[in-house]
């Protein structure tokens, strides 16, 4: 396309600006809408899958269904464009992109993942072949609910609306992208080396055009606070030292169900400690973006560093149990009640001796929504039957005086209602949009979604991790008696492709962007420690059996510890001026 868009050349080499000639401002408007005309109709007659949402022009999100599939494509072609099928040989320069790149651009919400090829890459490219077949095996543990495939496609308009159509598409340096990236709107990263001089002409497109996409330099350099975008992804449960694992106790024991194990456990010089709280999560692929364990010090010492005051959980009785881990981990868990008949909501006051003190609150409700009437325990007030408990809560975080994070979850209590879940979780977004224009300080406020974990059947017969996935999805449930734990992934990635979208709109919200505490993989690996667990006792019998819930200490503490180390790197990007980018999600 260079002789085409550029007669005179794109580049002026001597200043390395663009020259953009006559022809590039007529000619591109027109690729561009004809590319994506083609993109619709092959669509609609070789895809079976809805168009993706920007070619529907859909205003708002209501366009997200249950059944959508995310496609997200990585391409693979030379550098150059000297080769074609007829040669018998040809020098095809490829350049491949570090695993955590992919990563951080494929969301964790994507249903397929396609790695297509290009056939003058796959022939003649060194590694080319290679580094799709290692991207295949590597995407396959990363995204384990999704179709991985890899394919080398001989059809260059076939190849070109894999692009243009996909939700995502990334692209190391290749010149294979650059037309079909120019038809895109939106979540389209292409690599670019521009270091002595750019090698293709994608810089040098209109702004307007540059706007729909991310072009970043290739070497692609690792930022710190990158790590919370792949931290517990990947990785296993290990047995814990003696150090470590009296590290993983409280100063004080919970009261009621939740530390009902902890507080009958007998120890003894051979097993000290409960087994389900021996254990500790290390990354195997990213070491470099580790999970450590919180003290009461450093937790302190981030959130002044941060500016907070308070951290706000909402959610059910999931949120609750993280909020009264964290609590227990700060030697502040004394009157709390757990008790059916009295209100659940409770607010402590963190003492930090070299730092200022912080509250954590903890509103119950179960479904993200402000129902007509107040709950009172026995009394639930929102639900399709009633059933559940939505106490009040966008009041409480509109009007705190200070900065603070607000963290919640939804989406045990929907059962299969997947239309009263998407309305539900847009309305929250939405809500939390008109608070932050209502008020200008919710808009520096830390906002964090944290995924839904399904439970594990038949807990009571497990008294160990699981080593990898595999072992976790032949246990996979669903139905009523199970609270349709099979429902929440999906969920999940729902609410994931939500807050992209939402954090795209840079410019047209009021609100704070929205990141995610996802403790979903490293959470599934433990059906060991739950309050029906075979380390409970008779004594802590749970009828119905409990298999969702934990008890405490155990692997809910290590929500926690995730929680502290997505908000040192968080605050590594507020420092630096970083925009939280939606393709980091």
């Amino acid at each position: 396309p260079d002789c085409v868009l550029f007669p005179q050349g794109y580049l002026d080499t001597n200043t390395n600006t663009c020259n953009l000639g006559c022809y590039f401002s007529q000619v591109l408007p027109w690729i561009r809408s004809n590319l994506r005309t083609v993109a619709t109709h092959w669509l609609n007659t070789v895809e079976s899958r809805a168009l993706t949402f920007w070619l529907r022009n859909a205003a708002e999100f209501s366009h997200r269904e249950k059944d959508d599939m995310e496609v997200s494509v990585v391409s693979l072609s030379c550098s150059n464009d000297d080769c074609d099928m007829s040669m018998a040989e040809c020098v095809c320069e490829f350049e491949p992109l570090p695993n955590w790149v992919y990563a951080m651009h494929v969301p964790r919400s994507s249903t397929n993942v396609a790695i297509v090829v290009s056939p003058t890459c796959s022939k003649f490219g060194e590694g080319c072949m290679l580094h799709a077949q290692e991207l295949f095996h590597f995407f396959k543990q990363l995204y384990p609910r999704a179709d991985i495939t890899e394919n080398v496609i001989t059809s260059t308009s076939s190849w070109y609306m894999r692009m243009i159509t996909a939700d995502h598409l990334v692209c190391p340096p290749g010149v294979g992208c650059l037309l079909p990236s120019i038809a895109r709107d939106a979540y389209t990263y292409v690599y670019e080396v521009t270091s002595p001089t750019v090698r293709t002409w994608l810089t040098c497109t209109p702004q307007d055009y540059l706007n729909r996409l991310t072009i970043p330099s290739h070497p692609p350099a690792f930022v710190e606070g990158d790590c919370r975008h792949l931290r517990a992804r990947l990785g296993e449960w290990s047995p814990a030292d003696a150090d470590m694992s009296s590290s993983l106790q409280y100063n004080d024991p919970v009261d009621g169900y939740l530390g009902c194990a902890d507080t009958n456990f007998l120890a003894t010089p051979e097993d000290p400690y409960r087994p389900p709280t021996t254990f500790q999560w290390d990354e195997t692929v990213w070491a470099t973006c580790p999970i450590e364990v919180m003290t009461k010090e450093n937790f302190c010492a981030q959130m002044d560093r941060l500016g907070l005051k308070r951290i706000l959980f909402v959610g059910d009785h999931t949120t609750m149990s993280q909020a009264v881990s964290l609590t227990s981990i700060l030697n502040a868990n004394t009157d709390i009640s757990l008790d059916p008949a009295v209100v659940p909501n409770f607010s402590k006051t963190i003492p930090c001796p070299n730092h200022p003190t912080f509250d954590i609150t903890y509103i119950r409700n179960d479904r993200l929504e402000e129902a007509g009437t107040a709950p009172s325990p026995g009394t639930p007030n929102c639900g399709p039957n009633n059933d559940h408990y939505c106490y009040p809560w966008s009041s409480d975080y509109s009007n705190y005086a200070n900065k603070q994070l607000l963290i919640v979850n939804t989406g045990y209590h929907w059962g299969d209602d997947w239309e009263g879940y998407i309305a539900n979780f847009q309305n929250f977004v939405g809500r939390i949009d008109e608070i932050a224009a209502a008020n200008a300080a919710r808009a520096i406020d830390i906002l964090m979604f944290r995924t839904s974990i399904p439970g594990h059947k038949e807990c009571d017969l497990h008294d160990t991790v699981y080593g990898h996935y595999r072992e976790y999805c032949p246990r996979i449930v669903n139905g009523a008696f199970w609270h349709w734990w099979g429902e929440l992934p999906p969920y999940n990635d729902y609410a994931i492709r939500i807050i992209n979208e939402w954090n795209l709109l840079n410019t047209v919200k009021s609100g704070a962007n929205i990141e995610l505490l996802d403790p979903w993989y490293m959470t599934v690996l433990r059906p060991d420690g739950h309050l029906s667990g075979s380390d409970a006792g008779p004594s802590c019998n749970m009828s119905p059996q409990e298999c969702m819930l934990y008890s405490l200490p155990g692997p809910v503490d290590w929500w926690n510890h995730l929680l502290l180390m997505q908000l040192k790197d968080v605050e590594i990007h507020l420092d630096s001026s970083s925009p939280l980018q939606a393709w980091r999600i």
